[in-house]
């Protein structure tokens, strides 16, 4: 493989922006995430490949359940406490939303579906979850969705 010649061109899939979130043993877990895609319409499903060694893994495998916080064009304070490197929850300097599945919903986020896992495959360093949209709130209709273009899919 040339990943030279395979990286610029991989990165030119757009992907959006989003904070993917669960719950482990009643805590919010939650991490940023690029790799989610609708993947079906009857039922709505989406795919989101979380990379191997995350503790959301865990949780979404404790919970069978992950959230889909999007973000968008504006949101970038939104991504700030997911990159801070203190030993301290991100979600406490974020104002949370009650939902019936009790999945971390982000107040200020474009846009959120709260999904349930319908299956998996182990895929490389990522696990890639399908999951079924069973309940979602778009918050703003006039904003846009954050997108993203990599200058090189082999990296974030």
């Amino acid at each position: 493989m040339n990943e030279e010649r395979i990286g610029p061109a991989l990165g030119k899939l757009p992907s959006g922006v989003y904070i993917a979130t669960s719950i482990l043993d009643g805590e919010e877990v939650g991490m940023l995430a690029s790799f989610v895609e609708q993947a079906g319409f009857d039922p709505p499903i989406i795919t989101a490949a979380i990379s191997v060694g995350r503790r959301l893994n865990e949780a979404i495998q404790e919970s069978g359940l992950i959230g889909i916080n999007v973000l968008g064009e504006e949101d970038g304070r939104l991504m700030k406490p997911f990159n801070q490197q203190e030993n301290r929850s991100p979600f406490d300097s974020l104002e949370l939303e009650d939902n019936e599945y009790n999945i971390p919903q982000l107040t200020e986020a474009l846009a959120f579906l709260a999904c349930k896992i319908t299956g998996k495959i182990e895929s490389g360093d990522h696990t890639i979850y399908a999951a079924e949209v069973m309940d979602g709130i778009l918050n703003d209709p006039d904003r846009s969705p954050m997108v993203r273009i990599r200058r090189n899919g082999f990296q974030y």
